[in-house]
């Protein structure tokens, strides 16, 4: 889940104040091969888990280690897109998230609109991420929830 307002650590990356629509990545003004290294980490399924509570984004993507990503999202519009990755411009990190954003949201105004609006949030954990922690104590014999 997306960090409360008041617990916000704030991430030094390459976000910037720049916005971009996210049914045009172009708006991210990224090279042709961070947009392909990213989208070989969306096809891979290296983000492990997104999150969208109100305005407020976060996700985990699996690289040399687990990079968090953060955004706001409001009206199709993203803002302050920031990696805790060492690039100081945009990442392939932050691409294969807009990527997966993109995927999710289409899922869930397709089958949990609903949902979605009375609320405003959803969770997505990649479903090998999931079985992963749920037999992290396979050792004993027991499954942890």
């Amino acid at each position: 889940k997306a960090p409360e307002k008041d617990d916000i650590e704030y991430i030094v990356g390459s976000g910037d104040d720049t916005s971009f629509r996210l049914d045009d990545l172009k708006g991210m003004k990224i090279s042709s091969a961070i947009a392909e290294r990213g989208h070989e980490y969306y096809m891979e399924n290296r983000v492990r888990y997104i999150c969208l509570d109100g305005t407020r984004g976060y996700a985990v993507v699996e690289g040399s280690e687990a990079y968090e990503v953060e955004f706001e999202y409001r009206d199709g519009e993203i803002r302050n897109l920031v990696c805790s990755c060492f690039c100081s411009y945009t990442c392939k990190h932050e691409f294969a998230v807009m990527l997966q954003l993109r995927e999710t949201l289409e899922v869930i105004e397709k089958h949990y609109a609903k949902q979605y609006e009375e609320t405003g949030y959803f969770a997505a954990v990649h479903k090998g991420t999931l079985f992963a922690f749920t037999v992290d104590g396979k050792e004993t014999g027991s499954l942890i929830l």
